[in-house]
């Protein structure tokens, strides 16, 4: 088929690379002249593991452009355009932007628009009455650091629709993927993206507390306890690490946003409030932790990313953590495998730990996985729980869910 894809983000070139690979063909859409350019000479504008290979590898099957009226003859236009969150409610600016775009290009003919930017309920329903072409809320589940094994290998597809052969045409295209298929209403699939990701948060919030309690206990570590809990069915291992806090640019934007969003309905979501406090406080804690070691001095923070295997630093609580340790006077370097901020001087990881009173990791990439011997002689805080607290000097370290 020939497929649009709108706004090339984490999602849009995900998406696109890997419908490529299927041997479809590409129109990838974006405002951003910059980023059309480098795509055009195969350069992705972001770090992903594996999609510079893909891109390079079914280049054949893309076209770049600014230009919307390249999607008139289009089987289906995926909208995947960002859906911040300003003064806590949820924009849906480009998301309109694009679907007055599209009318005025397609003009009523048979190009399906496929939603897959993450919207609260009642968002397909608007968008059909300003683009009149039949629309799929396709919502993505995808990881950032996993986002092409995710997009090629999801739990689930969700397809919601009021029209069938339009349902019926995205299922198809995702056939390949082999993965259960749901049929829903468009506000069912608009809703079920911010159940999951509620969720997930919901669960990271809940073992940080319990670490907050293990850290006030003799020989007690909240790893053993996430271990054991994880091994029910009825609660699994997943999002269960404790660390300082989740960030991103999914679950603190989706998480606010559906506590406004229901707010306006009359109805409190006290679960995920609760649950945004608790991440809102871990900063707190690790500056304690800091205290308790050294109250001025030179800090190395390993890690500015959100998370590993992407250079995002949307919402990092690491580069909060950052912001909070200037504020409080402490000098500042840091170290990422491929983020980089302006936050932090920003240098090598052996300069990094070498100019260092304190060491804290706050992004758990594999390359700060046994770097015990490296740290010796230095205060460090584990605040990813990666280090094995049995090689580090017991006065000198301190981790998230630690005991005494």
């Amino acid at each position: 088929m020939k497929i649009g894809i709108v706004g090339l983000g984490v999602v849009g070139l995900a998406t696109g690379v890997v419908l490529a690979e299927q041997g479809h063909k590409i129109i990838g859409v974006d405002i951003d002249q910059n980023k059309v350019k480098g795509l055009e000479c195969k350069r992705s504008p972001i770090y992903e593991p594996g999609l510079q290979e893909m891109l390079e590898r079914y280049f054949h099957n893309f076209t770049f452009t600014t230009d919307y009226g390249l999607l008139f003859n289009t089987d289906l236009v995926f909208i995947t355009v960002s859906t911040p969150t300003i003064d806590g409610k949820i924009y849906l600016g480009y998301v309109f932007d694009v679907a007055k775009r599209l009318r005025d290009i397609l003009k009523r003919n048979d190009t399906i628009v496929v939603i897959k930017s993450t919207v609260v309920p009642g968002t397909a329903r608007k968008v059909k009455e300003i683009v009149k072409n039949d629309v799929v809320s396709n919502p993505e589940f995808l990881r950032e650091g996993s986002a092409i094994l995710d997009t090629k290998n999801p739990d689930r597809i969700m397809i919601g629709s009021e029209n069938k052969e339009a349902g019926d045409l995205v299922e198809n295209l995702w056939k390949f993927t082999n993965a259960p298929v749901i049929r829903t209403t468009w506000e069912e699939a608009e809703m079920i993206k911010y159940a999951a990701n509620s969720f997930l948060a919901v669960k990271i919030s809940f073992i940080n507390e319990i670490a907050n309690v293990c850290e006030k206990l003799k020989d007690c570590d909240v790893t053993v306890i996430a271990k054991a809990i994880g091994m029910d069915e009825r609660i699994s291992p997943y999002f269960l690490n404790a660390g300082i806090g989740w960030g991103g640019s999914c679950l603190p934007k989706d998480t606010q946003a559906i506590v406004s969003f229901a707010r306006d309905l009359g109805e409190e979501l006290k679960i995920v409030e609760a649950a945004i406090r608790v991440n809102n406080e871990r900063i707190k804690r690790v500056v304690s932790m800091l205290k308790g070691f050294i109250k001025e001095g030179n800090v190395c923070v390993l890690g500015v990313a959100f998370k590993p295997n992407t250079d995002d630093t949307r919402e990092s609580v690491a580069l909060k953590l950052i912001k909070t340790l200037k504020s409080e006077g402490y000098k500042v370097v840091a170290y990422d495998p491929k983020a980089i901020t302006n936050e932090a001087r920003m240098v090598g990881l052996d300069e990094c730990i070498r100019i260092a009173d304190v060491v804290i990791i706050a992004t758990e990439w594999d390359e700060f996985k046994g770097l015990e011997e490296k740290l010796r002689g230095k205060y460090v805080i584990d605040g990813r729980r990666i280090l094995d607290p049995s090689k580090m000097e017991k006065e000198k370290f301190k981790a998230v869910g630690l005991g005494e």
